[in-house]
């Protein structure tokens, strides 16, 4: 079992996602949970891209982000390790 956790410092089952999307509102990529009628969504990483621009990086597009995510949750379901993803400190790095 995966276990993401989110940038409200809760944890998210990997396999109740409902999809993965980028919101404006909380400028975050957030992890769609349902439970029957009911959306909740999850921040589980903030991408810093002035950050980037000022080490003179090109910062990553929304559609890498969201494809490093599902990546990097597939691979951890495939090998059960880590149980614990944190993506803020993954995708920094």
């Amino acid at each position: 079992m995966v276990w993401i956790r989110s940038l409200e410092n809760n944890y998210i089952n990997a396999d109740n996602i409902i999809s993965i999307t980028f919101d404006e509102i909380c400028n975050s990529f957030v992890a769609v949970v349902g439970y029957r009628e009911i959306r909740l969504q999850h921040p589980i990483y903030q991408h810093k891209i002035l950050d980037n621009i000022l080490q003179g990086v090109m910062p990553k597009s929304e559609s890498d982000i969201i494809e490093s995510i599902i990546d990097l949750i597939e691979a951890a379901k495939n090998t059960g390790s880590p149980h614990i993803l944190d993506f803020q400190q993954l995708l920094n790095d």
